[in-house]
């Protein structure tokens, strides 16, 4: 697990991530942010989700690699890197981070939502480019770098480069049609 993407590049993406899932935020009712099964893409077939429950999805991973990197830099590993390597982990991850946001009232997921992608932002923004790159500070099976460990919570495959947004919804100008058509 190491970086395929140098962190300028990363944080490029992240805001172009962020803008996106702003812009739709700003663009959508809140009837049309709630309103259950309107996401189409990226999910298990059981799944019928509101863009509120994709933003819960969202704030999960971004929450999960903010832990990541905090326990990186007291040199342990986070257990979310080994269940995100596991499809069972990976799923049960999925399904947690929504589960778990369910409750939520939309303001309260808006309100997750903006404190946790200006906090990963924070982080990113504040690692050297050494630290990026640097080699895991426990054992690994595999070279293992900061910024690939990042990948794997942030960015796994088959997602895009740091952007979540289009797996779920690949055009936002056909979601927000699909809404109100």
């Amino acid at each position: 697990m190491l970086a395929t993407i140098n962190r300028e590049t990363a944080i490029r993406e992240l805001d172009i991530e962020h803008a996106a899932v702003r812009s739709l935020i700003d663009r959508l009712t809140d009837a049309e942010k709630t309103r259950p099964d309107t996401i189409c893409y990226g999910l298990y077939w059981d799944q019928k989700l509101s863009f509120k429950d994709l933003l819960a999805h969202l704030i999960t991973y971004e929450a999960y690699t903010i832990e990541a990197v905090e326990a990186w830099q007291r040199g342990k590993e986070h257990p979310v890197i080994e269940q995100m390597q596991s499809e069972s982990g990976g799923r049960a991850i999925h399904y947690s981070g929504i589960e778990s946001r369910a409750g939520q009232t939309l303001a309260q997921t808006l309100d997750e939502w903006e404190r946790t992608q200006a906090e990963l932002m924070t982080v990113i923004r504040g690692l050297s480019d050494a630290q990026w790159t640097a080699k895991a500070p426990y054992p690994t099976d595999e070279p293992t770098d900061l910024a690939g460990i990042i990948e794997v919570i942030l960015v796994a495959p088959p997602r895009p480069p740091y952007r979540h947004l289009p797996v779920h919804i690949p055009d936002s100008e056909a979601y927000i049609k699909s809404l109100r058509g």
